[in-house]
C-alpha cells in the first residue's frame, strides 16, 4: 500500500470514529425515564453494570444483554441476583428499594418495539416469557389435562424463565425445557428438578419442589414438547415487524 492510500485510510478510520463519538454523545435515546427508572438508571451506573451487561448489543459481554431482561426475569429472580449474585455475578446486597428501581429501570429498556438486545435478534422462538403464557394459556384452557395447566402455573411462577427462554435453547447454554422430556425422558427430568445438575450450572430448585409439583411440571413439559411447532408459529406471530431508522438507532444506552 502506498503512502497516499495509507494516509487515506488513517483519515477515514479517524472521521468514522469521530463520527461514532458525535452520535454516541448526542444520542437522546428516544424517550425520557420516570423518576423510579431513573434511579435505576442511576444504580445502574453506579454499580458498573454496563461492564459486564449490554444494553442494545452495546457493553460488556460476561454476562447477557439486558435490553430484554424484564420480560424474562421476574422480580424473584432478579432479587436473588442483585443480593447474593450467581456465578460470575457478584453479590451487590442492594436494599430492596434499590432493586426495585432497578426493576423499573429493566421495564422501561423492554421495549421490542423499539429494538430488541442482539441476542434476542432473529432467534426461533425467540419472544418474552409473558408472549408465550398469552399463545399457551388457551391452548392449555382446551386441554383436559389439568396436571399440565398447574405445571404451566408452577413454571411462570418459578425463576425458570431467567436462564431458559421459550422454545428454543437460551445464548448463555440453558437448553431449550420444550424438548427436554424427549431428550432425556420423563423420569430424567424429574430427577434434575429435584437436584438441578450443578456440573452445568443448574442448581437445585429453591425452595425445593414437592413430588407432585414435580409431577405437575413433567406434565405441563411433555405437553408442551408434543405442542412446540404449534406454540412456536403463535409465539413468532406475535412478534411486532420492527421498524428502524438510522436516526433510531441505539448508539449508546438509554438515556
Amino acid at each position: 500500500m502506498t503512502p497516499r492510500r495509507k494516509q487515506a485510510l488513517l483519515l477515514a478510520l479517524v472521521g468514522a470514529f469521530a463520527a461514532q463519538t458525535y452520535l454516541v454523545y448526542r444520542d437522546e435515546g428516544g424517550g425520557t425515564l420516570d423518576p423510579v427508572a431513573a434511579r435505576g438508571r442511576a444504580i445502574w451506573h453506579r454499580e458498573n453494570c454496563q461492564v459486564c451487561h449490554q444494553l442494545w448489543g452495546l457493553g460488556g459481554f460476561l454476562g447477557p444483554d439486558l435490553t430484554n431482561a424484564a420480560s424474562r426475569v421476574d422480580s424473584l429472580r432478579l432479587t436473588t441476583l442483585l443480593t447474593t449474585g450467581r456465578g460470575q455475578m457478584p453479590a451487590l446486597q442492594l436494599p430492596a428499594d434499590e432493586i426495585a428501581a432497578v426493576r423499573a429501570y429493566l421495564v422501561a429498556l423492554d421495549r421490542p418495539d423499539r429494538g430488541r438486545g442482539q441476542l434476542r435478534l432473529g432467534r426461533e422462538g425467540g419472544g418474552s416469557w409473558e408472549a408465550f403464557h398469552r399463545v399457551a394459556a388457551p391452548l392449555l384452557h382446551q386441554s383436559a389435562d389439568s396436571a399440565a395447566r398447574r405445571g404451566r402455573e408452577l413454571f411462570a411462577a418459578r425463576p425458570c424463565g431467567g436462564c431458559h427462554l421459550p422454545l428454543t435453547s437460551s445464548p448463555g447454554g440453558p437448553p431449550d425445557v420444550s424438548t427436554s422430556i424427549a431428550r432425556l425422558g420423563p423420569d430424567s427430568v424429574a430427577a434434575i428438578l429435584t437436584t438441578g445438575r450443578p456440573d452445568r450450572g443448574m442448581p437445585a430448585p429453591a425452595p425445593a419442589l414437592r413430588a407432585e409439583e414435580r409431577t405437575d411440571l413433567v406434565a405441563f413439559l411433555t405437553w408442551l414438547g408434543a405442542r412446540r411447532d404449534t406454540l412456536n408459529d403463535r409465539l413468532a406471530a406475535t412478534v411486532p415487524e420492527l421498524q428502524w431508522r438510522w436516526r433510531d438507532l441505539r448508539w449508546w444506552e438509554y438515556r
